[in-house]
């Protein structure tokens, strides 16, 4: 399992309600933007910086899947592409695109 499933205190900016890990000088901070150290998770992974974590405590696969079971949200819910309607991975999934 990759380590990025399971909880851990990490550097994350909260942008637009997402948390997004900064490990890197790829990620730009705005104005006034801080990075705060967070017990966060991820529960999908793609390219950066399209997915954001969810604050977590799970760090073993029977947290996660605890967690997974007590949450109403999809496992996709991070990723930011999601976030607009038109061009959603969520919507194309539902519609039968893959």
């Amino acid at each position: 399992i990759v380590p990025l499933y399971y909880s851990a205190e990490r550097p994350f900016v909260e942008r637009d309600g997402t948390l997004i890990m900064v490990d890197d000088d790829r990620f730009q901070l705005l104005q006034d933007e801080k990075i705060n150290f967070i017990k966060a998770r991820f529960r999908t992974l793609g390219c950066y910086p399209l997915t954001g974590a969810v604050k977590s405590n799970a760090t073993s696969m029977s947290d996660v899947l605890l967690e997974l079971i007590q949450t109403n949200t999809t496992e996709r819910d991070g990723r930011l592409i999601d976030t607009d309607s038109e061009g959603s991975m969520e919507k194309k999934k539902k519609e039968g695109y893959f």
